[in-house]
């Protein structure tokens, strides 16, 4: 074979893999060919946007990404496992997240006597982060332990920030406790939003002593704190 029959093969060869590799990742027609092959045909595509695209709705998800409907039934089957109200475990997903497994840590900013602390150059401190899905926050990482379904002790581990599964599990395993402490303590007369308003006051403040926060109203009988007035819309549109 000539030399010039061997470059035609080559680069009949590379078109074929060239539009193969069109197909399986998606590349438009304004891709030049060029770029595709300088990456190579098992590398992921650049990113040529800001923003990445929303999941399909659909009954697959996309580049590891999970669709809506996926991360509901994760937690819905997380809810089964550990006896709790999946309109509870879902309104925490949205009211923390919007049930975005891909929510970026929130700061929370240290402050005293109302006002927020800052270093001596001048910079607001960092108390903790809140990390994905539920907003785990950091504060429980590798600190202390929970339980899981079955009842086995286990840490929180710094897989919370990247994993949503992971960061799914912890979340209701720290939800767990508060809503057991809320049935017991609130008596058969209380309704399930009583329960799942102290539930989450607890989870959203990390702490037993400010599980009534919710309690505090406005005089449109909503609760006074944003974070649980959002929770309370969230949860009575599940």
């Amino acid at each position: 074979m000539t030399h010039s029959a061997r470059s035609l093969a080559s680069l009949l060869r590379d078109g074929l893999q060239t539009l193969e590799y069109r197909r399986r990742s998606g590349a438009t027609l304004e891709d030049p060919d060029y770029l595709l092959l300088s990456q190579g045909h098992n590398q992921a595509r650049p990113k040529t946007h800001q923003h990445a695209p929303a999941p399909s709705q659909g009954s697959h998800a996309t580049d590891g990404v999970p669709t809506r409907q996926e991360v509901l039934n994760y937690l819905g089957e997380l809810a089964k496992d550990y006896h709790l109200p999946p309109k509870l475990v879902y309104a925490v997903a949205d009211a923390e997240s919007t049930v975005d497994p891909n929510a970026p840590p929130h700061v929370n900013l240290k402050h005293r006597n109302g006002k927020v602390v800052h270093d001596k150059l001048g910079n607001p401190v960092i108390a903790s982060r809140d990390y994905g899905l539920m907003q785990v926050n950091s504060s429980n990482i590798e600190k202390g332990e929970i339980k899981d379904a079955q009842g086995h002790p286990f840490k929180i581990g710094e897989d919370v920030k990247t994993d949503w599964k992971a960061n799914a599990r912890a979340g209701v395993a720290l939800l767990a406790p508060a809503y057991r402490l809320a049935e017991t303590e609130q008596g058969p007369g209380a309704t399930a939003e009583d329960h799942a308003q102290q539930t989450y006051s607890q989870y959203n403040t990390g702490t037993e002593r400010k599980r009534e926060r919710y309690l505090k109203q406005k005089p449109d009988g909503m609760p006074e704190n944003d974070a649980d007035r959002n929770f309370l819309k969230k949860y009575r549109r599940w």
